[in-house]
């Protein structure tokens, strides 16, 4: 798993559970956001995840994509009772939006 996806499950981590301070800075920077859920778009979330990495970990948008979806993302989410699904299709992965959400009891 590359350290871009690691640093992306810690924040999921941080949202699902409830961490006030980080979930305030994500509505800060324009996310949508709360204890347990978070809507976010591609670009948006590349942007953020790069500010929290240095150097020598930031990679380009597109590489980004495509280590996120091969990535086995939602297994480690489902572990912690949660998944990424799509909130809003608009038909380009980099226009959609995508939402951290709890599973269904």
């Amino acid at each position: 798993m590359s350290q871009r996806v690691e640093v992306f499950l810690e924040c999921c981590a941080q949202v699902l559970g409830g961490d006030e301070t980080f979930v305030a800075r994500l509505r800060e920077r324009g996310f949508a956001c709360d204890a347990g859920g978070w809507c976010f778009t591609l670009p948006a979330l590349h942007a953020l995840l790069m500010q929290r990495l240095d150097a020598a970990a930031q990679v380009s948008y597109a590489r980004f994509c495509q280590e996120l979806f091969a990535s086995e993302i939602n297994l480690h989410l489902r572990a912690q009772g949660a998944e990424i699904v799509i909130a809003e299709n608009h038909g380009k992965i980099s226009q959609s939006l995508y939402c951290l959400r709890r599973l269904p009891v």
